[in-house]
């Protein structure tokens, strides 16, 4: 017990301190630490089952801009462990998941704080020259207080053992342990609705409702669904895709009929323009350091803080090329300091992109070109937030839970390939999107962005994604909230079912009327607060009733 302990307090350090996006992004997601929780602890299918229940509520949660409307990681994790410590059925998970979730963002504000001080640790270690101090302050510090803050409370968590955790469970009444399931079986419209709302543009709603009955009438499952979507959407973006290649003209001469030059414009490609006017450099920065440069990109949350959020990381990102491009310590510390500034984007996906704009602006000043300190922050200010609205919407938004989603359906149903291609394929989105927009940063400037944003590309993009995402959860609704009514009446000498009778209509009415009530109140702006406390006392008053009754 003491070696799981040990282990699921390293997750639960992990997953707060992002040192290596890729892999400790993938840890916010109840999902993929659920598994691993269960598996350190000896039973890895009730994590799964336990990780993917808990997933389910939290698909539309976003964590942006500094800002976490629940802490998914403690929810996950020691949502889980508990679950495994009680031996509750893996449906009780959100039950367990709730409230450590609320004390998970008490634990969030307090790590943000405190590792605003680490910042200013790093200014003076700066002023004195030790570029290495700053890059030490990104990392130990937070890592200390990771460990403290949710590491420690994991150890202790689990290292107490099961006894105390079944004998509560045990004492708990049947009766409110099916009232709890019920509540369970009513949770994931909260995440599902919160998806709708988020992609939910008047003129996409319709794919909601199409994946949903596509669902009910045909039976086909959420991989299924998700297919077919994807050809029609990719069919759809191609139908939209009007777009012209931006040119760029050059003069030529060529010899006319009457024997004379003249001078004619032809088209010419404006990445092939651009890349003829790159002026050659003395100081160039190598494949190598760019290669480590974007690395490090992924490392820019490790010490994330409510001052000056990802300063210092985008500080120690940009340590590689400036040792590169300048001779002494005196310059490097000189340029280093502008990026102790704010600054705070997406930085996984789409957001390297500025850092590769900032490494080629970097190089011409060191080149002595007309780039002035203030020029590489004015850019990288100016691009922060457009950038971080198209990786959030892309990613956090849209991507990141189909995917997710669909690896919970497969958990649910007992496949250890939900979390194992769900995290397969996070990393080929965090390492592939990454890299790609860095060196396009790098090797096009912030032209190329500037192109994307103008010719409505990305609208078409998300566009796409989100008629995916529509059909992809309103399969989830048919499927993932399972709840249903026992009630019956008399019809002449015999009784009929209540259930029977909706499913007469279009089966599936009470998940579907259930999703569109919660999403209903997340327009009204109702706080998710007390959404999930009126879930709880539906659910409850719902099963005591005979209302409701959960579909296990």
């Amino acid at each position: 017990m003491v070696l799981s302990a040990i282990l699921v307090a390293l997750l639960a350090t992990l997953g707060q301190w992002w040192f290596f996006g890729p892999v400790t992004k993938c840890l916010v997601y109840p999902l993929t630490t659920g598994t691993l929780v269960g598996l350190f602890m000896g039973d890895p299918m009730t994590g799964m089952l336990a990780g993917a229940n808990i997933q389910l509520i939290y698909l539309g949660w976003i964590s942006a801009g500094g800002t976490m409307p629940s802490n998914t990681i403690v929810a996950g994790i020691f949502g889980t462990a508990m679950t495994i410590l009680s031996g509750a059925n893996p449906t009780m998970a959100v039950t367990f998941a709730i409230p450590f979730s609320m004390f998970g963002l008490l634990l969030n504000q307090v790590y943000m704080t405190v590792n605003a001080a680490w910042i200013h640790q790093a200014d003076k270690l700066l002023e004195k020259g030790n570029l290495r101090g700053v890059r030490f302050m990104n990392f130990v510090p937070s890592f200390c207080m990771a460990l403290v803050l949710y590491g420690i409370p994991a150890f202790l968590l689990v290292v107490s053992g099961s006894g105390w955790a079944s004998d509560l469970i045990n004492a708990v009444p049947e009766s409110v342990i099916s009232a709890l399931q019920v509540v369970g079986g009513i949770m994931p419209a909260l995440g599902i609705a919160m998806l709708l709302s988020y992609l939910g543009k008047k003129k996409l709603v319709p794919w909601f409702f199409g994946g949903f009955f596509l669902t009910v009438y045909s039976g086909l499952g959420l991989t299924a669904i998700s297919i077919f979507s994807a050809i029609i959407a990719l069919v759809m973006y191609l139908n939209s895709n009007t777009a012209q290649k931006q040119t760029e003209t050059k003069k030529v001469k060529r010899l006319s009929l009457n024997k004379k030059t003249e001078t004619i414009e032809v088209s010419q490609p404006a990445e092939q323009a651009a890349a003829a006017e790159l002026p050659e450099y003395t100081k160039k920065l190598s494949k190598k350091t760019l290669v480590k440069t974007w690395l490090w990109t992924t490392s820019t949350e490790a010490c994330y803080n409510y001052e000056r959020l990802q300063a210092l990381g985008a500080a120690n990102l940009m340590l590689t090329p400036i040792r590169e491009l300048y001779d002494t310590n005196e310059e490097r510390v000189k340029e280093l300091k502008k990026y102790m500034v704010f600054y705070n984007s997406e930085v996984f996906t789409v957001g390297p992109i500025i850092n590769g704009i900032a490494c080629s602006m970097e190089e011409a000043h060191a080149n002595g070109e007309n780039v002035t300190e203030k020029d590489i922050n004015a850019v990288r200010t100016g691009l922060m937030g457009p950038v971080a609205g198209i990786g959030d919407t892309v990613m956090q938004g849209i991507l990141f839970p189909i995917l997710f989603g669909i690896g919970c359906s497969m958990a649910l149903d007992g496949s250890y390939l939900g979390p194992i291609l769900s995290f397969a394929i996070f990393e080929i989105l965090i390492f592939g999107c990454g890299y790609f927009m860095f060196m396009t940063g790098y090797k096009q400037g912030k032209t190329s962005l500037l192109k994307i944003l103008k010719n409505g590309t990305i609208d078409r993009i998300i566009n796409s994604f989100s008629i995916v995402g529509l059909m992809v959860v309103g399969s989830m609704a048919a499927t993932r909230v399972t709840v249903n009514t026992p009630l019956a009446i008399k019809v002449g000498e015999g009784t009929t079912t209540i259930q029977s009778v909706l499913d007469s209509l279009a089966p599936g009415l009470i998940p579907l009327g259930i999703t569109l009530l919660v999403w209903w109140m997340l327009k009204k702006k109702i706080n998710t607060v007390w959404i999930i406390i009126a879930i709880f006392l539906v659910g409850i008053a719902g099963y005591y009733s005979g209302i409701l009754g959960y579909v296990g």
